[in-house]
C-alpha cells in the first residue's frame, strides 16, 4: 500500500494539528538520534508544540548543548556566511517543488547590522 503525498499547509483543526505534531516529532527525534549515532555528529533540536511546550533533544554528548553553542562563536564571519548560503540553497532545493508557504529567501539578513538575524532571532555577532 503506497503513501499519499500531502499538501504542506497549516492544519486548522487543533486536535489534528496536535496529533500530526506528535507523530512528526517522534520521527524527527528518531532521525536526529540515528544521525548522531551513525555519523558521530553533535545534534541539537529545539522546538515548541502547538500548545507551547518546548522539546529539546541533544545527542549523546557528555557536555550537551553547551558544547555545541560554545563552538559557534569560534567560527569566522566568512565561514558563518558560507554555511548560511549553503543552508539557504538547500532550503530552496527542498521547497522549490513543494506548495509550501515557506520562503527561504524570507530569512532576513542585514549585512550592515552588527548581528545576523534569522526569522527575528539574533544570530552570532560579526
Amino acid at each position: 500500500m503506497g503513501r499519499k503525498k500531502i499538501k504542506i499547509q497549516r492544519l486548522e483543526d487543533l486536535k489534528a494539528r496536535q496529533a500530526k505534531y506528535s507523530k512528526r516529532k517522534t520521527g524527527i527525534l528518531k532521525k536526529a538520534k540515528e544521525l548522531n549515532i551513525l555519523c558521530e555528529v553533535d545534534v541539537a533540536l529545539l522546538f515548541s508544540s502547538p500548545s507551547g511546550r518546548p522539546t529539546l533533544f541533544v545527542g549523546k554528548n557528555s557536555n550537551g548543548l553547551s558544547s555545541i553553542l560554545k563552538r559557534l562563536p569560534n567560527l569566522s564571519f566568512e565561514e558563518r556566511e558560507e554555511r548560511r548560503a549553503y543552508t539557504i540553497e538547500m532550503l530552496k532545493k527542498t521547497y522549490e517543488n513543494s506548495e509550501s508557504e515557506f520562503d527561504p529567501l524570507s530569512l532576513s539578513h542585514d549585512t550592515n547590522a552588527d548581528t545576523l538575524k534569522v526569522n527575528g532571532f539574533p544570530k552570532l555577532e560579526k
